[in-house]
């Protein structure tokens, strides 16, 4: 995988650096993914006994930014959050993803385009490639952005006051790569997907 240096905004990155890591367990842990993402859970230390960690699934593992009013968005991921100790959160995008694929080729399905446009968390990832990534051709935009997409919907993930506290469950960025299955985690030092977690 390539690595790309992130482009997110300076506020949320200063966030993103707070969060420490460390060994998860599969019953304490939230995994926010795609809905076609088929993950290896339990390779990836996410499942423990067969029985895999609380998920919250939705197209391009998109965050509503935090709201606060009762009506909001977020009332899937905060009963989520709430419903159980978590001590950890993992967003994890992956590369082939089917809603990415249209937000790059809005041409190829206009009114599916259309319907994630609409979307606050995916328009976000929209213009931030379009801005940063106009000159970059298939393969590549294709990487780039499937990281940027994690990265902005993280940054969407720590607007939540439970996640924003010193003493909030632990946030972690992953991405994995369906080409040669491998699965990347952000480094918050080096503000890129440069650290490969070892699949059992």
């Amino acid at each position: 995988m390539q690595l790309w240096n992130s482009t997110s905004p300076e506020a949320p990155a200063s966030t993103r650096r707070r969060r420490a890591t460390a060994a998860l367990d599969p019953r304490h842990t939230l995994l926010i993914s795609c809905f076609d993402a088929a993950l290896p859970l339990g390779r990836m230390g996410l499942a423990a006994d067969g029985v895999p960690c609380a998920q919250v699934r939705s197209p391009a593992h998109l965050v509503a930014p935090w709201k606060n009013n009762a009506e909001s968005e977020n009332a899937s991921l905060l009963l989520s959050l709430s419903m159980r100790e978590t001590h950890d959160v993992v967003i994890c995008g992956h590369v082939r993803c089917a809603a990415l694929e249209v937000l790059l080729d809005g041409e190829r399905d206009r009114q599916t385009f259309g319907l994630l446009s609409q979307v606050p968390a995916a328009r976000a990832t929209i213009e931030l490639v379009r801005h940063n990534y106009g000159g970059l051709h298939r393969d590549a935009l294709r990487e780039v952005t499937a990281q940027e997409n994690v990265l902005t919907q993280l940054d969407h993930l720590l607007t939540y006051p439970l996640l924003a506290q010193g003493g909030g469950p632990r946030v972690h960025a992953w991405l994995y790569d369906e080409r040669d299955t491998s699965l990347w985690a952000y480094s918050f030092e080096e503000s890129q997907f440069a650290h490969q977690i070892s699949l059992r």
